[in-house]
């Protein structure tokens, strides 16, 4: 089933012969995928589903470098505070990134770049009222402004 725009949603047929790569044994096979994003999205668009939410992320970690290690890091150190954070990994322009914090609703977002890195702060910006507050590199500290 193909949505103009969207792409796939769902698919599937009959695969004969398909392990016989795998195995010595003839088998029969059938597979089916389905894009449930791709689903959802249509589905809520078309108002036959309501979602409350328009992302389950609280904070939008966006890296400006090529080593993803510290981002990485703080993200999962997020995570285990109990913070939802999703990492922005589009090669895109800086406004681009806080465009889509700004349609999906993540309410804080976290820019790391090398300036961050050398020293060890970063600003935690409040995507709804713009405020932006300096904070060492750390999760805890990220955490006592972020008030979710």
């Amino acid at each position: 089933m193909i949505i103009e725009r969207y792409g796939s949603v769902c698919s599937g047929g009959r695969y004969e012969n398909l392990a016989e790569y795998y195995t010595d044994k003839k088998l029969p096979g059938v597979g089916i995928s389905i894009g449930l994003t791709r689903l959802f999205y249509k589905l809520n668009e078309l108002n036959l589903i309501k979602a409350e939410q328009k992302s389950v992320a609280q904070v939008l970690v966006i890296p400006m470098l090529e080593d993803l290690e510290k981002p990485i890091s703080l993200a999962t150190n997020l995570r285990k505070l109990g913070i939802k954070t999703e990492i922005y990994l589009n090669n895109k322009k800086l406004k681009a990134k806080f465009k889509y914090a700004d349609k999906l609703k993540i309410p804080y977002v976290v820019v790391i770049g090398e300036d961050e890195i050398e020293n060890n702060c970063v600003n935690v910006k409040n995507m709804e009222t713009g405020e932006e507050t300096k904070v060492k590199m750390e999760a805890e500290e990220i955490m006592k402004v972020v008030k979710i």
